[in-house]
């Protein structure tokens, strides 16, 4: 028995030709409305339409009409006087910077030639051998040295109410600088001594007395008078006289200020420390080192009492064969 294929109400066949009927339609439809009549278009579109043909006729006109001036200024006489001006100051502003190009490459090489003369000075100067000297004018030949100290207020920190350290740095460097010192004495200007009980006699100059000499200093609290004469009156009175005759022996008076009086300071040190009619020389030197007046820590005190000390301590040093020493500060 033959078997029958089964019928497909839907077959290919079928749906394609129902799509090229669709398909048909379609494209009559487009077609109409391609041949319809031209004037069948939006009302919204054509009055914008010359609306906006309108405003580039506008733009057009303005281009056109900035166009034409800018020409016109290009051209002017205005504007080319400007131009030959700028042109000019850039010419100037040219020859400026090559001046200073000049300038600059003259001080550079200057500034070599500098730095090589100073190099071959350094040079010179880390292969010189020279000695410590003492400073100008101190009496370098002095075996015995006594300091006479002014320990009143302002010769101290006013927060610690220690001697500054200046004080001691001072004693310090000026004993560095005396190759010949073999006994010392310390004093304050009331004549009071400051290193224990050794008054009258002169303390061994050895590095561990000085040291320990320094650190008794910085912490003395006796705080003494602003008067320079009776502690140099004790210093020549007690330890003159022990001194042998290849001695030599200078007092170096430290300080700020002077409240005594002037002319008798000057008279009772020449009577205590004359000159010898033979030789011409005083058995003592005597200098000072004046260093500024502090009211506190931050503020200097008038300088009248500085110029007072300045001026009888100049006479003193002149007249006993000493220097004097001015500290810029504390």
């Amino acid at each position: 028995m033959i078997k029958r294929r089964p019928i497909e109400v839907f077959s290919l066949s079928f749906l394609d030709c129902l799509c090229c009927g669709f398909g048909a339609i379609l494209l009559l439809f487009i077609l109409s409305i391609g041949s319809g009549p031209h004037d069948v278009e939006s009302e919204i579109d054509v009055p914008t339409l010359k609306s906006m043909q309108a405003q580039l006729a506008m733009l057009e006109a303005d281009v056109a009409e900035k166009a034409a001036l800018l020409e016109a200024a290009i051209h002017s006489e205005q504007t080319s006087a400007e131009r030959e001006r700028i042109l000019s100051l850039i010419q100037e502003l040219e020859s400026q910077l090559a001046d200073l190009q000049q300038e600059y490459d003259s001080r550079k090489a200057n500034l070599s030639t500098a730095a090589q003369a100073a190099s071959e000075a350094n040079r010179l100067l880390q292969s010189f051998k020279h000695e410590d000297l003492p400073p100008i004018g101190l009496p370098a030949e002095a075996t015995h040295v006594a300091f006479v100290i002014d320990t009143s207020g302002s010769m101290r920190n006013q927060m610690t109410a220690q001697l500054h350290y200046s004080v001691i740095d001072q004693i310090r460097e000026l004993l560095d600088s005396l190759p010949e010192v073999r006994s010392i004495q310390f004093l304050d200007s009331s004549g009071n001594y400051m290193i224990g009980n050794r008054t009258g006699f002169w303390l061994p100059d050895t590095s561990g007395l000085r040291q320990q000499a320094l650190k008794q200093i910085l912490n003395y609290r006796v705080a003494s008078v602003s008067d320079p004469e009776p502690g140099l009156r004790r210093a020549i009175r007690d330890l003159k006289p022990s001194l042998k005759a290849d001695d030599s022996m200078s007092i170096y008076f430290i300080g700020d200020d002077f409240r005594g009086s002037t002319q008798s300071l000057l008279i009772q040190l020449d009577r205590l420390n004359p000159r010898n009619p033979a030789t011409g020389k005083r058995p003592v030197s005597i200098s000072a080192i004046g260093f500024p007046t502090l009211i506190n820590p931050f503020r200097l005190g008038a300088a009248q009492g500085n110029e007072r000390y300045a001026n009888i301590m100049r006479e003193i040093a002149e007249a006993h064969d000493g220097v004097l020493i001015l500290k810029p500060s504390l």
